[in-house]
């Protein structure tokens, strides 16, 4: 299934701040059953988000600042985002093999609050935001697609 064009207004608004046109999407797409392929979405725009602003040359360090600024900045909410949860999504997406992984709710909340700080520190206007999020659609819809069948060559 592809990503949705439902989706796509979904995380635009949140990326936008537009918190009520999100909660009203969240719930037609929880209602209507249609929010596979979401989690896909968000993880396609954090991975490409965490590319642009760490690469080429990132560091553990500067991983570690930017999860402690982030943290910093959600001081009256300390529990919601886990720091080594945070960090560890940051290093894979910059292509560090893990060996083992935080719980699923712990990364993708870290994968939501991370692309919203991300989109922010980019500072990025409407049409930066639709590039994001279009580049992320097509990676993510590659994403649900699965790899090539062995027929298709």
């Amino acid at each position: 299934m592809p990503v949705t064009d439902h989706q796509m207004v979904l995380l635009m608004a949140y990326l936008a701040g537009e918190e009520e046109v999100a909660e009203r999407v969240r719930t037609e797409l929880a209602a209507s059953g249609t929010a596979e392929g979401l989690a896909e979405l968000v993880y396609a725009a954090f991975v490409i988000a965490a590319r642009r602003r760490f690469s080429p040359a990132w560091t553990r360090s500067g991983v570690i600042r930017f999860v402690a600024q982030v943290r910093a900045l959600l001081s009256e909410q300390p529990d919601v985002l886990d720091p080594l949860a945070a960090e560890h999504q940051l290093r894979s997406a910059m292509g560090e093999k893990m060996t083992s992984y935080p719980a699923a709710e712990d990364r993708a909340r870290a994968q939501v609050i991370l692309l919203d700080a991300l989109v922010q520190s980019a500072d990025l206007d409407d049409a930066g935001l639709h590039e994001l999020l279009d580049e992320a659609r097509q990676l993510a819809s590659q994403m649900l697609a699965g790899p090539p069948s062995a027929d298709s060559t």
